[in-house]
């Protein structure tokens, strides 16, 4: 089977996330679930593709790492999505999600362009955005709350000295930790 590009097409896709997916939510071992969804691949290049990730995987790399070895195949968008169901523990979900997204676009079409980059993703941009969002309001709350409680006991517990510098200091510390802890977030992701 010769192929003007090569990789996957969006149906190919679909089929192997919602089998992939399947299989995952009946709690099926992964290397299982690799044997049974290459068993109901048509494609040589998907086998080929399912062996070794599946070797891959029991040499301990993770999903993502190993289907981003196929930048022809798999978008950024599909690894990056595939990275985050790992790090939720929420892999059935995510490839559902996958498998929906690839079959509202069937039109036997890559996925991938020819330099096996994917053209400007709105969809990762939006879950970067979202996340980004996330990370700011839960540090502004942390902030808020700490400044309350150092307010208070200044206050009415008789803390010495002016509530200012505590609560400078407070969500200076706070705002250095949610750096570190975002950065090593994005990191992984």
């Amino acid at each position: 089977m010769t192929r003007e590009q090569p990789g996957l097409t969006n149906t190919e896709l679909a089929a192997f996330c919602r089998q992939f997916a399947s299989l995952m939510h009946a709690q099926i071992n992964i290397l299982d679930i690799f044997d049974a969804v290459k068993e109901q691949a048509d494609d040589p290049l998907l086998r080929e593709i399912i062996d070794q990730v599946r070797t891959d995987v029991e040499n301990g790399r993770t999903l993502a790492t190993s289907f981003g070895r196929y930048p022809n195949c798999f978008s950024p968008f599909f690894i990056s999505m595939i990275r985050q169901g790992e790090l939720e523990g929420e892999l059935d979900v995510v490839l559902e999600d996958l498998a929906n997204h690839f079959a509202s676009r069937i039109d036997d079409t890559s996925d991938v362009t020819e330099r096996g980059v994917s053209e400007m993703d709105w969809e990762r941009a939006a879950t970067l955005f979202h996340w980004v969002f996330i990370w700011t309001i839960a540090l502004a709350a942390v902030c808020a709350l700490g400044a309350g409680v150092i307010w208070y006991g200044t206050a009415e517990l008789g803390i010495p000295g002016p509530p200012g510098p505590y609560v400078l200091a407070f969500v200076g510390v706070v705002l250095v930790l949610g750096v570190i802890l975002f950065a090593r977030g994005r990191r992984r992701l």
